[in-house]
């Protein structure tokens, strides 16, 4: 029978996956759990014990639980979430700006990919470090549904009125009646899906677009897809700020007085 898992050990795998905020762990970030774990002394879980320790958090992490979570998970969670130290959203979406954004870089990837380029995502300065393929075979539109029945969404007027688009325009989009669709609308889609970054970055390339590290409105949206942090009042108020045109522009704020409040 499997040892129980000790609080430290908890500890130090939630605290692994809340700072990283990864969607999915890669082989990398399961060996460095593994490392942690053995630098206190505790090396005798095995890879896929660890995995899938990691997965039960990852998954509070997006806002859902699984059916057999342990109340010592839940609990290990709930107070990590809570600390100063990670729940200071704010400071770490303009952190994540400050790490990523540079405007030298090449604006060219934010705009249609070209159809020679790699299947895999570059990931030299890319802040998560992951790789995965993408299927090129797959259009736009069957990416959308792909997302729309993950995410049990069947009708689309609460999400369309989150991030201001016409439930019209939407069901547009997603029958192809428009040729080509607007990096604007598909950005305002990942944040109304509540798509993690890597989900966004298919959803993107299948449409023939990307996110580039030279272009402020994808630093921004990158952050906060990051973070998981889908709030259209603060995506628009982090735009203001760094004078980057307002995604969701059906929101009449007073930005100013939100930024000094």
């Amino acid at each position: 029978m499997p040892k129980r898992w000790s609080v430290n050990e908890d500890i130090i795998i939630c605290k692994y996956c809340i700072e990283n905020r990864w969607a999915y762990s890669s082989d990398v970030d399961i060996e460095n759990m593994m490392k942690l774990l053995g630098d206190i002394g505790c090396s005798i879980r095995s890879y896929g014990a660890i995995r899938k320790r990691a997965y039960a958090y990852e998954v509070l992490i997006e806002g859902y639980e699984l059916p057999n979570t342990s109340k010592q998970v839940q609990k290990i969670y709930s107070e990590l979430e809570n600390k100063n130290i990670y729940s200071n959203w704010q400071e770490r979406i303009k952190s994540y700006i400050n790490e990523i954004y540079n405007p030298n870089e090449c604006k060219k990837q934010s705009n249609i990919v070209s159809d020679n380029q790699s299947n895999l995502i570059e990931n030299t300065n890319d802040l998560l470090g992951y790789q995965y393929t993408i299927d090129y075979s797959l259009t736009f539109p069957m990416v959308l549904q792909k997302y729309l029945d993950l995410k049990g969404i069947k009708k689309y007027n609460a999400m369309c009125k989150k991030i201001g688009m016409k439930p019209d325009t939407f069901s547009a989009i997603l029958r192809k009646k428009y040729k080509d669709v607007k990096k604007e609308n598909i950005l305002k889609i990942c944040i109304g899906l509540e798509l993690n970054l890597k989900e966004a970055d298919e959803l993107l390339n299948s449409a023939g677009y990307a996110l580039s590290n030279g272009d402020m409105t994808d630093v921004i949206i990158k952050a906060f897809l990051y973070d998981r942090r889908y709030s259209v009042v603060a995506i628009n108020a982090e735009l203001y700020e760094n004078k980057a045109p307002m995604l969701f522009k059906d929101y009449v704020i007073e930005y100013e007085e939100l930024l000094n409040s």
